[in-house]
């Protein structure tokens, strides 16, 4: 009966134990919530400088910071697809300190390669940019419409330059390529930048790339659009056919915005994504966007997730 009663007294005792033990970690996750952010935020960009994806890192931290209350710095961390770079965010301390520019190929990258990630390491925060994708040529090839590109593909096959290995403009050459049946074969690069500037150095018979990232080869003649892949012809080259009227149902939509490593206290993604929006909001911000021809959406953790999900049924299932 005695060694009962001690029993349940030293039961009682470890209980009171880890009640108290975890009224300490809720009191320290609080106090880490409310005291952030303390010190500056970091943006990891996992493609090179001047894409479109470290432009809309540094024009949304130009613009969120007086929202933080904090400096935003942005870190080129290229290589590898952006996996590099990815995986720096996703085994980052849940800080709130460390964030990403996230983009689709959070999703493909697991899917296709040996990473030590998947897109769940991720928390969305905010979604910022939806850029449709286009069809180039080099200003001085032997084809100037997408008819005289797809019969000198028959005959002679193509390279289209893409911004990665596992990108989503991959896939949409994947897919164009199929639905013309032509011979083409899809070039990865270490960002649309580079894939833009192989195309309109003539290295490449064409690429697939945002409004933002070709404009200013094709405002110096390097370039020429030839095809939006969607269903609507866009604002910036309203004489574009879609690949729709010309019988290519295949669209491309490139979307980007700011991830946390999962595991980041709900408060901190809470606070971050007010922050991120009222930057979001800004008159400049948007001012600053449209004259670099990106096509500005915003949507919350939850509505990001759903879309995020929603290219993990696609590219899991192109996988099978």
């Amino acid at each position: 009966m005695k060694k009962l009663k001690r029993n349940v007294l030293i039961s009682s005792l470890l209980s009171i134990g880890v009640i108290i033990s975890g009224c300490g970690n809720e009191e320290t996750s609080a106090d880490s919530s409310d005291k952030f952010p303390e010190g500056p935020v970091k943006i990891v960009v996992p493609f090179s400088a001047g894409g479109g994806a470290d432009t809309t890192a540094r024009v949304i931290a130009e613009h969120t910071e007086e929202h933080l209350g904090v400096k935003i710095v942005t870190e080129n961390r290229d290589g590898a697809g952006g996996t590099l770079g990815q995986e720096m965010v996703a085994t980052a301390e849940p800080d709130g300190y460390t964030l990403g520019l996230i983009t689709t190929s959070i999703v493909t990258n697991p899917i296709f390669n040996n990473v030590s990630y998947t897109h769940e390491d991720f928390i969305p925060i905010a979604q910022l940019v939806s850029d449709v994708g286009y069809l180039y040529i080099p200003g001085d090839a032997p084809y100037d419409d997408i008819e005289s590109l797809i019969e000198y593909a028959s005959n002679n096959g193509v390279t289209i330059a893409v911004s990665g290995a596992q990108t989503s403009d991959n896939f949409a050459a994947r897919e164009f390529a199929e639905a013309a049946g032509i011979q083409s074969t899809p070039i990865p690069y270490e960002g649309g930048s580079r894939a833009v500037a192989s195309a309109a150095g003539g290295h490449d018979d064409a690429t697939i790339s945002s409004f933002s990232e070709a404009e200013g080869q094709v405002q110096s003649g390097n370039l020429k659009p030839i095809l939006v892949f969607s269903e609507e012809r866009s604002e910036q080259y309203p004489d574009v056919p879609t690949s729709y009227e010309k019988g290519i149902e295949v669209t491309e939509e490139s979307w980007r915005g700011i991830g946390a490593p999962s595991g980041t206290d709900p408060e901190i993604i809470k606070y971050l994504q007010e922050a991120f929006k009222k930057g979001f909001d800004d008159e400049k911000y948007q001012e600053k966007m449209k004259n670099q021809g990106m096509d500005t959406m915003y949507r919350n953790t939850e509505e990001f997730q759903k879309v995020i999900n929603t290219n993990y049924e696609r590219f899991k299932n192109a996988k099978e």
